[in-house]
């Protein structure tokens, strides 16, 4: 009778399961023709200076802005597929430990990073890094919509509809984040899951993967993102428990154990990680840059908040970002500030009726407004240091604010029961009033935005700014209006629709990484480097630095995820430049030609060398191979060995 039972369950969920099937298989079809949206493509105009298309690019232009991609991140993953994965690499600079950064490497730890399971079992780099590319946005797919389908009470449309909007938001995409969101996702979802299951087998199931969502979470070990992302995770789940508290409280012999259990065996796992790495971690820590900070409650820009719905403007390059450049620009479609008024008001008519109040967006919204607060008011010191507020910058608190709107509107549109308006006149009035009143706010953000950056207005030029503050902030008007009228398809249809045409072409399309790692170049670099693996130092553009890394060179310079100081024992004996090497850096190398300091400060986090090839201290640090795509003055060791476009090779003479 129980097998009948679970088996119509099964036939009656079925549907379900189709969207994360489709997801799996997609991955999987896109990573076997090695399809990604990288900007490596790059390196063909820096390194080989042609602006001749690369044959595998399929779709769009790559990105400049995408630096901590094509420069820092797939040269390092480049380089691990050949040197088998290993932790320490020894390739880069004295040796780095790359257990901090979202790197594939083999040990314990790698199991809490699933996007990069194919580097363990395939040498193809193309491949792997494609499954890496498309798992993490289908992992955020699926992670959203099961969290979705949980709070909506299995609303299949919005649960799936509220997916693709995580994926198709210009933050998303710009970032190319999508780990925070996705593994905080699975870990409210289990959490929840728990509470309410009555099967013990389902219940050590769901709590294996809690255990697996907080150690996978932390270890993604950025807390500028981490904390506001918790801090809706948390209203959700105090929400969820205070509304469904009925149903919970029945199930506490079970779920309580099971949570306890899997909190402190997924907390051990961190512990550890923390115990076996602290010397890395305290590294990193104690840099000048990025190092330790404490943000200061209040210093929020109200046009950066809401500039999510002109993101649209971003995807043309010759459109000036209004905000540094366009990552740091982009944003999420926020519609919180009016819903919350909705929200507050349509709870205090239940409360006055001495009915349920909706405790799950009650929560959501005391978070927000939080934020809000923090984000725009001068809080005391104390507040920020013990709320963890002081860990994020005002740009990183995006997330937060975008993580809980979505969450909250997506939510809101499965309750029509409670927040569909009815036909008194105060709603009435309200719901134009929120309407409107949020359409003019976004309206004179886009004013603003006008009034200091222009040139963000460029293109096209077929429509005028003026048009395109109007048509953005007629577009809001109606968003509002349909999402507090419950008209859940209509607005989900305009929201996504203006999602795709926001994104759809910031990433590009190409295939493989053979622009990387499979030229004449990196054919020789590799060759070169499998007879010999004395070190290569760059001089000139350090891009040329991670392009020898990702062919197995041994490389001095290029990017430091955090001091060498073995290396700089020998540039600065005396210690004179600390302050300027004691950070995550990108490292360049120049000929000192009018008595310029050892090193100079670039940018926060990018500093140059000023030293001669010849200099004896880059024959100490074993330096042999010399590549450069500037003209070098002083070649009196070296030999010239080869020459690749407008990049020169040189060996140092013994």
């Amino acid at each position: 009778m129980i097998l009948n039972v679970k088996l119509f369950s099964m036939k009656k969920n079925y549907k379900f399961f189709i969207y994360p099937l489709l997801i799996i298989f997609l991955v999987l079809l896109l990573s076997v023709f090695k399809i990604n949206g990288s900007s490596v493509e790059i390196f063909r105009g820096a390194v080989f200076d042609t602006s001749e298309r690369d044959p595998n690019s399929l779709f769009g232009r790559p990105r400049a802005i995408r630096s901590d991609q094509y420069m820092i991140t797939i040269p390092m993953i480049a380089s691990q597929d050949i040197n088998n994965e290993a932790t320490i690499n020894t390739d880069m600079g004295e040796g780095t430990n790359l257990i901090t950064q979202n790197i594939p490497s083999r040990n314990i730890f790698a199991l809490f990073r699933p996007t990069f399971f194919t580097f363990y079992f395939t040498d193809d780099t193309g491949f792997s890094y494609s499954f890496h590319w498309w798992a993490e946005m289908g992992l955020l797919l699926i992670s959203t919509y099961l969290l979705l389908l949980q709070l909506t009470k299995k609303n299949l449309w919005i649960s799936i509809g509220g997916s693709l909007l995580f994926v198709m938001t210009p933050f998303t995409q710009w970032w190319n984040q999508t780990n925070m969101i996705t593994w905080i996702s699975f870990g409210v979802l289990f959490f929840l899951k728990i509470l309410k299951e009555k099967d013990w087998r389902i219940n050590i199931l769901c709590g294996l993967g809690l255990s697996y969502s907080i150690v996978t979470f932390a270890l993604l070990l950025y807390p500028a993102f981490q904390v506001s992302v918790t801090y809706i995770a948390l209203g959700i789940a105090i929400g969820y428990v205070i509304s469904e508290w009925k149903e919970i409280k029945g199930n506490l012999k079970l779920s309580i154990p099971i949570l306890v259990t899997f909190v402190i065996l997924g907390g051990s796992f961190v512990l550890l990680f923390i115990k076996e790495y602290k010397d890395v971690i305290s590294i990193i820590s104690n840099t000048v840059y990025p190092g330790t900070r404490f943000i200061t409650a209040g210093e929020g820009d109200r046009n950066l908040l809401f500039n999510g719905f002109y993101n649209i403007l971003l995807q043309r390059d010759s459109n000036t970002a209004p905000f540094g450049n366009q990552s740091e620009s982009s944003n999420f479609f926020l519609l919180f500030p009016p819903l919350l008024v909705w929200i507050i008001y349509k709870n205090i008519n239940l409360f006055r009726k001495k009915k349920k109040l909706d405790w799950i967006a009650i929560c959501i919204s005391l978070v927000l407004i939080f934020f809000t607060t923090h984000y725009f008011l001068p809080l005391p010191s104390i507040v920020s240091k013990i709320s963890l507020m002081f860990l994020i910058p005002h740009q990183r608190l995006l997330i937060g604010f975008g993580f809980g709107s979505y969450i909250l509107m997506l939510y809101i549109l499965s309750k029509k029961d409670i927040y569909k308006p009815n036909k008194s006149i105060v709603d009435t009035i309200l719901l134009y009033l929120l309407s409107l009143s949020f359409g003019m706010l976004i309206c004179s953000v886009g004013i603003k935005l006008y009034t200091t950056s222009p040139d963000f207005f460029k293109s096209p030029k077929i429509v005028s700014p003026e048009i395109k503050i109007i048509g953005a902030s007629s577009l809001v008007t109606l968003l509002v209006f349909l999402l507090l009228k419950s008209y859940k398809k209509l607005f989900l249809i305009a929201l996504l629709s203006f999602a795709f045409i926001s994104t759809g072409y910031i990433n590009p399309i190409r295939r493989g990484l053979d622009v990387l790692t499979n030229t004449e170049m990196a054919k020789y670099i590799r060759e070169t480097s499998e007879k010999d693996d004395s070190k290569w130092v760059v001089f000139g553009d350090h891009k040329i630095a991670q392009y020898a890394l990702a062919n197995n060179a041994n490389v001095l310079n290029g990017v430091h995820i955090y001091p060498q100081f073995n290396i700089w024992k020998i540039l600065d004996p005396q210690g004179q430049y600390i302050d300027i090497y004691n950070r995550y850096a990108h490292i360049g190398f120049a000929e000192n030609t009018d008595n310029r300091p050892l090193v100079e400060l670039v940018q926060p986090d990018a500093l140059v060398v000023n030293i001669s090839p010849c200099d004896p201290k880059l024959k100490e640090l074993g330096v042999k191979y010399v590549l450069t795509n500037i003209a070098l003055k002083d070649t009196s060791c070296l030999t010239k060995q080869k020459k690749f476009a407008h990049i020169t090779m040189y060996v140092v003479n013994q």
